[in-house]
């Protein structure tokens, strides 16, 4: 029957059943070190802190009971005072001394704040911004950073509007802060402001990098999502130039230069049983929302924007040896560019990824899963063909399944079904669905009785490289050039020789179809929508989701069929790769049912994310208008 699917929750997910305590309500360690690991991270701590006790022991006018043992610290703290401490570099130098010794403190901090306390700060840049405030002050130091800030945030949508690449944004970025420095020189001379002229010499590299920073946030994430970042990066730069103008702290760091390695050493302890992450969602609730939605009004109700990988098999390598067959150049993926953009369109940040031994690695850092829930970092559509063996279609779904990472498609035992062909028709046979006649060869002199030609000879789990046959003779030249090239068995296929309808099938639990497509048996024209009879075209969609259903398909696939002799529809083939070409079957079908690949390719990815649960925007935006699908698809 006809009907609209109801649009989407977009970013609902169904949270994976968990019976494990809330992680920011006990101690829980990483597991990382190990018993040994914390036995030798606790004894160099005391080791640390014996040095500095030592030392204080053995300071000037300590008054100290006559006990041995303090004796003995005392005379080893002497020795630590006379030989290990800093104090006597030149005032000239200080400076830079002082910012090496400040570095592990504005690392430990940074660790407690980012593992800790969860929230989010970009990068190390802290350091550098306390830097800039101790050369030329907090105040002018903050009105640079707010200019060239606004300044990105004014030519970022221009940028994105004209699609400019990853790099060329950012030098874009690079030159605008220098441009900004050098205009508060002219400014300041015109004005007569010193104040204004000292602008000019915040250091520029660390504008820069922090500049560079804000723009790649902008990029990936949302301008919300940068504001957030960029205000405690400030504020932990506050803490750090209020420890440089502290003379008690420089006093201790110049006298007690161990405390470096005690800060280490807290870093490692913070990491493996501190990382709590208590306030990562905070911005998203109370207090926090509210500030967040004064900062950014139209922002979205999430830290960052929805993330969906797109891995292809582009290149045939990126093995470690090779083992079996390699995948014809055929099977290499066409374009992606137009799902790229696409994608993109719709609001997700794209990387496209090569299925091959690098992929999860590029995955890892991409796809970053919640940090206390465990639940995927976004989707990864799946495109890939493999690059060699027999079961080259299953690798890529097997490493995600293994790594956790959510995909589109059929899971690795829905893959092996559709690519041993013999397996997936005796399956669509045993469920009722007519396919063509079928057998297992074993040599050129295998019974030849039931079968009617033309036909189809090919290996087993190798469909695309059919050959096909008119007669007697030619099966056995066909078995013979299989057998040369392929180590498995060989399946025999009738070719039905009536129409020829493809149906494109979306859904999970509840199944829609895009309009028929009709391919004519001699001209190869395709006709969308097939002009048919509706009692047909309710056929053929029926036997399509049986089979669909049948062979574990999910989110989408393509059904083929043929009209047997009876005119009844027999299911010829099952394809969930290779059917996104840019002019293929698929975009016929969406055109004819009055889409883009932007519509579709959404509708998949929420598919997914609701089957799987991955984390996806709340509210998806596209420049400043919520957008919600409507397929107009027919239901099964």
């Amino acid at each position: 029957m006809n009907g609209m699917i109801p649009p989407p929750k977009l970013g609902t997910y169904t949270t994976p059943p968990t019976n494990q305590k809330q992680p920011w309500l006990i101690w829980k360690p990483k597991g990382y070190l190990g018993s040994h690991g914390l036995m030798l991270l606790l004894l160099l701590i005391s080791l640390t802190l014996l040095m500095v006790l030592a030392r204080v022991i053995a300071a000037p006018g300590m008054p100290l009971a006559d006990w041995p043992l303090l004796d003995i610290l005392g005379q080893f703290g002497a020795m630590l005072n006379h030989t290990l401490t800093l104090t006597w570099v030149p005032h000239s130098d200080l400076d830079t001394v002082v910012y090496l010794l400040l570095l592990p403190t504005a690392a430990l901090l940074i660790s407690i704040v980012r593992l800790t306390f969860g929230l989010r700060v970009l990068g190390y840049r802290s350091v550098l911004v306390a830097v800039g405030f101790y050369e030329i002050g907090i105040l002018p130091s903050l009105m640079v950073i707010a200019v060239v800030v606004g300044v990105i945030i004014l030519l970022r949508p221009t940028m994105q509007r004209v699609r400019l690449p990853l790099y060329a944004r950012v030098s874009i970025v690079l030159s605008v802060t220098a441009c900004v420095l050098v205009s508060s020189l002219f400014i300041g001379s015109w004005l007569r402001s010193e104040w204004i002229w000292s602008l000019a010499f915040f250091p520029v590299i660390i504008l820069a990098m922090m500049a560079e920073s804000v723009a790649r946030t902008l990029d990936a994430e949302t301008p919300r999502s940068a504001a957030w970042r960029l205000a405690w990066t400030i504020a932990i730069a506050l803490v750090l130039v209020t420890l440089m103008n502290n003379s008690v702290v420089l006093d201790v760091l110049l006298r007690f230069p161990e405390l470096m390695l005690l800060q280490l050493l807290n870093i490692v302890l913070v990491s493996e049983y501190f990382d709590l992450r208590l306030f990562q969602d905070w911005h998203n609730t109370g207090i926090g929302a509210t500030i967040s939605r004064l900062l950014h009004k139209a922002s979205t109700a999430t830290v960052r924007k929805p993330r969906v990988a797109v891995i292809r098999n582009r290149l045939l390598h990126g093995t470690i040896g090779q083992l079996g067959p390699a995948a014809s150049a055929k099977s290499q993926s066409d374009s992606v560019q137009h799902l790229v953009n696409a994608l993109q369109d719709e609001g997700y940040v794209v990387k496209v990824v090569e299925g091959d031994r690098l992929l999860l690695n590029e995955l890892r850092k991409f796809l970053v899963p919640h940090p206390r829930t465990g639940i995927p970092g976004g989707i990864a559509l799946n495109l890939s063909n493999g690059i060699q063996g027999y079961g080259r279609h299953i690798h890529v779904p097997a490493m995600l399944e293994m790594a956790g990472i959510a995909y589109t498609g059929p899971d690795p035992i829905g893959h092996a079904r559709l690519q041993d062909r013999f397996t997936l028709l005796s399956l669509l046979q045993q469920a009722g669905v007519s396919v063509p006649f079928f057998c297992l060869l074993h040599g050129p002199d295998s019974s030849l009785a039931d079968l009617a030609f033309p036909a189809l000879v090919l290996p087993r789990s190798d469909p695309e490289a059919a050959i096909l046959v008119k007669t007697g003779n030619d099966v056995a030249k066909a078995i013979e050039r299989i057998s040369a090239s392929y180590d498995q068995e060989i399946l025999l296929q009738s070719r039905i020789s009536g129409p020829e309808f493809r149906v494109t099938i979306l859904g999970n639990m509840h199944l829609e179809c895009l309009p028929l497509l009709r391919i004519d048996a001699s001209s190869q024209q395709r006709e969308c929508p097939a002009l048919i009879e509706n009692t047909l075209a309710d056929r053929i969609r029926d036997c399509a989701c049986r089979a669909y259903r049948v062979a574990g398909c999910r989110d989408y696939a393509r059904v083929d069929l043929r009209l047997n002799a009876d005119g009844e529809p027999c299911v010829v083939g099952i394809y969930v790769q290779g059917i996104f070409a840019r002019k293929g079957s698929v975009a016929i079908m969406i055109k004819a049912a009055g889409l883009d690949w932007n519509g579709l390719l959404r509708h998949i990815v929420e598919l997914a994310a609701a089957r799987t649960g991955a984390e996806l925007a709340t509210k998806l935006q596209v420049n400043g208008v919520c957008k919600k699908i409507h397929l107009p698809l027919i239901q099964q």
